[in-house]
């Protein structure tokens, strides 16, 4: 196919990938000028007599299903469309490529962000699973990096095109990220999607596959009969307590992997935690702190995602100055953990406690001053939001971020009116 290429609204312009499936192109959208990635299926898949009718309206059904998957770490499907001679796939465009790049020893992740790119995983296949949807093809090269540790989850339904993809040479690569249950062809849940993830852990990790073979019969006896070595046998510095987590997620039965996807991510998050002033907060902290918070139960895991993607978070000692009455204000602020007091000209007025937000007044009432001096009286964890970021909100998560301002605001007014009926007797 000559490139640029023509297909419907979408200009197909380079090729940026290829799987066992199809390749994947690099388009742009001539009706709204957006770039995407279009995925064209291969010519043998569609005509593979294993690809029957009943496989596309499976397909379809799978692909519409993800496409209402909303969430910051799976990749958006805009469009599909398969018939007997020509299938494809139009996707949200991620430019920073995949991990297959970091899987080989001489290119390892450091560490943390390799457990945080895992946790973020977890996050959106536990999203993905209680929609109703189990990935079935977890490996490096679906893996995309949006920027940093950000990833986005491709491929989604994509097994069900090509359901002989357990007799391709290992050169492909999936055989060696799927399950004992899959390569038997038993009934897949979330703790096979588990299994890959772990499989993708233990080669981020080690620049190597905890299973290997020669021949892919030698690759599947490895799967079914081998243990496989530690992940610290080949990278040294790895815990003992990380070991025992990957290879919990590799079992060979799914009884004894993690019953959950919280329960995985809430170990990885242990794991990478980090306690003193100096150094950054992990996104898994920052996730398991904002889903902790009462106030916010009435955000979706997706919301909760998008709130720490819109602050900036700082770790701050006791008796800091945290914010100076009378001052210009450009933000506003939850308390993630801690306690405030609040001044006016020397006089307490208030204790903020974790889970509350301040500096509200500024964002409701622009150009206003800080009404009040803000001081640490612990140590305290705060995130903070630029008003800029409130705006950019998706309209569902401003929505409960309004919610809860509301909610503050008219527990303060009745506060303040219990206060001035006390001072008056």
């Amino acid at each position: 196919m000559e490139l640029p290429y023509r297909l419907g609204k979408y200009e197909l312009t380079r090729q940026i990938g290829e799987g066992a499936t199809g390749k994947v192109y690099h388009a742009l959208d001539t009706f709204s000028g957006r770039e995407v990635a279009v995925k064209l299926i291969d010519q043998a898949v569609l005509a593979d007599p294993e690809f029957n009718e009943e496989c596309r309206k499976q397909f379809l059904n799978e692909a519409s299903l993800a496409g209402q998957l909303a969430h910051p770490h799976i990749v958006a499907i805009l469009e599909a469309s398969v018939s007997e001679d020509a299938g494809y796939v139009a996707m949200e465009y991620v430019p920073g490529g995949n991990l297959v790049r970091y899987t080989y020893p001489d290119a390892l992740l450091p560490i943390g962000e390799v457990l945080q790119m895992v946790f973020k995983c977890c996050g959106a296949l536990d999203y993905a699973f209680r929609q109703g949807i189990i990935h079935r093809d977890i490996k490096p090269a679906n893996i995309m990096i949006e920027s940093g540790t950000d990833i986005k989850i491709t491929d989604f339904g994509a097994s069900v095109l090509y359901k002989a993809q357990v007799t391709q040479v290992v050169t492909t690569g999936t055989p060696s990220y799927m399950s004992l249950e899959q390569l038997n062809g038993r009934r897949l849940t979330h703790l096979s999607d588990m299994y890959s993830l772990g499989v993708v852990a233990y080669e981020l990790l080690t620049g190597v596959l905890p299973f290997q073979g020669y021949t892919i019969l030698e690759l599947f006896d490895a799967i079914a009969k081998k243990d496989a070595p530690p992940p610290s046998s080949y990278r040294p510095e790895l815990s003992a307590e990380l070991d025992r987590i990957i290879l919990r997620m590799i079992a060979k039965s799914p009884d004894d992997r993690y019953l959950n996807w919280a329960d995985l991510a809430l170990e990885i998050a242990e794991i990478g935690r980090f306690s003193t002033f100096q150094q950054t907060i992990s996104d898994s902290e920052k996730f398991n702190m904002l889903r902790g918070m009462s106030e916010l139960r009435e955000f979706s895991d997706p919301d909760i995602w998008e709130l720490i993607q819109s602050s900036k978070w700082t770790k701050l000692p006791a008796n800091t100055i945290v914010l100076r009455e009378n001052k210009p204000g450009q933000s506003m602020f939850i308390l993630v953990s801690g306690s405030l007091k609040v001044t006016k000209q020397g006089r307490l007025l208030n204790v903020i406690k974790a889970g509350e937000h301040f500096g509200e007044m500024s964002y409701i009432r622009r150009g206003t001053k800080r009404q009040a001096t803000l001081e640490a009286l612990s140590d305290v964890i705060i995130a903070e939001f630029s008003f800029q970021a409130i705006e950019n909100l998706s309209p569902g998560c401003e929505l409960h971020l309004a919610k809860i301002l509301l909610h503050s605001l008219t527990d303060r007014l009745a506060l303040a009116g219990d206060r001035i009926v006390r001072m008056h007797g």
